[in-house]
């Protein structure tokens, strides 16, 4: 539903925004991002691996949210100038500064949603998010006419932040109303405080290529950047988020010991691979023409970088997910080792880009940092046990092989539309050649491992 609703968002406020003021806007995200990051402190995966659920350490927890949320939005609202500074663009200080209701609710957020998850209170999280997100982009889309700027971007995003933790905060049964002494906590806050250092390393790697093409080239390049992002990552992130969001407090049961994730981890992969490989496969290729439709013109090179974030998006999924689960263990040996060595790619990266002034060299990198992360992950967890690491590559290799068949359909299919010419010939084609491999897979669809594995949890009913 927010995905959907957020298109039509998009549509309207790309009319309404120049790219330059969506450059501005993206890098306000990025910098309160960071800030959010050191905030929120891990709050949400804290909370969601917590074997047992401790009411007194819970509101310890509430505590140090309050006063990570208020030292963070008083260091982002005096720091905004010196940011936009940074990034070489002053008309991101505005919008930075706007964001510090973001970035202060961001910590106590973080704690209520992962306090829902670990409750099992998903579908009650499911309706508050949407409800929130849907009324905040409503609300936003009338701003953003009204003031045409990029501050007026940030309506959405902190409505919808707002609204999440009204819903939260009444959804937990009042486990979050009190306060504790932040002793009770005091290993939360640990644990918190080391995911903060790690994800720190993180931030880095998603925006050293950022930072280099908005000093280096142009800032305006992350409008279109953002732009194409909205109908490719983020769609993919909202999955990847309701994936990780169900999946990380079931993640506390093989903390002792990998008797049980070889199995079960490696089965969560080749469902969530074919999930997340159709969906990138599928973007690849509808998502380029669909730009100019959407958001007008202007917007070419957003169009031109869409493909390749679709490619990203899928690979994100599933190195998040398995990401997600060394976190959840604590193995923040293996998390530094992962950074570091994508840090180092992402700076040879920045010097590239520098030298070829080209965004290819970036999307490039992006590509090559997920296959990389999760490549790693897989040799580091099959070594101890938590994968069994033939059986997965073999299952990817299928699941590759039938999303690019589904990307090859979708794109001859697309090519007999642009040949029409209203020739209804051109069109029985276009149709017949979605047909086709649509009707093969559904005929041998219970031979399919998606269906396979999906069948052995319960999550299809087997008649």
């Amino acid at each position: 539903m927010t995905v959907v609703v957020q298109f039509f968002y998009a549509a309207v406020t790309s009319r309404a925004v120049s790219p330059s003021g969506f450059g501005a806007y993206a890098i306000a995200l990025t910098v309160t991002g960071l800030i959010s990051l050191l905030s929120s402190g891990g709050l949400g995966q804290t909370v969601s691996r917590m074997l047992e659920i401790d009411r007194y350490r819970i509101r310890a927890l509430v505590g140090y949210a309050l006063i990570l949320g208020a030292v963070s939005g008083t260091v982002l609202l005096l720091s905004a100038p010196l940011w936009a500074s940074l990034w070489g663009a002053e008309a991101a200080s505005e919008p930075i500064r706007w964001l510090t209701i973001s970035a202060s609710l961001s910590p106590l957020v973080g704690l209520a949603t992962g306090l829902m998850a670990r409750t099992g209170k998903f579908r009650r999280l499911a309706v508050i998010t949407a409800l929130s997100n849907i009324i905040g982009m409503a609300i936003g889309a009338i701003a953003v006419i009204v003031w045409h700027s990029a501050s007026s971007l940030v309506v959405s995003a902190s409505l919808a932040q707002l609204f999440i933790l009204i819903g939260a905060m009444l959804g937990t049964d009042r486990q979050l109303f009190g306060f504790a002494n932040l002793r009770g906590g005091r290993k939360d806050i640990s644990y918190s405080g080391k995911l903060v250092s790690t994800s720190m390393l993180s931030y880095l790697t998603g925006n050293i290529v950022k930072f280099t093409l908005a000093r280096g080239i142009d800032p305006s390049i992350l409008g279109h950047w953002n732009r194409a992002e909205v109908l490719t990552l983020i769609p993919m992130q909202q999955v990847q988020s309701a994936l990780i969001r169900a999946v990380y407090p079931e993640f506390r049961h093989d903390i002792e010991g990998s008797s049980r994730a070889r199995t079960v981890w490696t089965d969560m992969l080749i469902l969530a691979a074919w999930v997340s490989m159709t969906l990138s496969a599928i973007a690849l290729v509808l998502v380029p023409p669909i730009i100019p439709i959407l958001f007008g013109d202007g917007w070419g090179m957003a169009a031109t970088i869409a493909g390749p974030l679709a490619v990203v998006g899928g690979l994100q999924i599933l190195a998040t997910l398995l990401g997600s689960g060394v976190e959840a263990l604590g193995r923040f040996r293996w998390m530094v080792s992962t950074e570091v060595i994508l840090i180092l790619i992402q700076v040879i990266a920045a010097g590239l880009i520098l030298v070829a002034r080209d965004i290819w060299v970036a999307l490039g990198a992006l590509i090559a940092t997920n296959l990389i992360r999760h490549g790693w992950h897989i040799f580091l967890l099959s070594r101890h046990g938590y994968l069994d690491a033939r059986r997965l590559l073999r299952h990817y290799a299928i699941a590759g092989g039938f999303s690019t068949s589904i990307a090859l359909a979708f794109w001859f299919s697309l090519q007999c539309i642009y040949m029409t010419n209203f020739s209804a010939v051109y069109w029985f084609l276009a149709i017949l050649i979605l047909i086709v491999p649509v009707g093969f897979y559904f005929r041998i669809r219970n031979k399919l491992p998606a269906i396979v594995v999906a069948r052995r949890y319960g999550l299809i009913q087997t008649r």
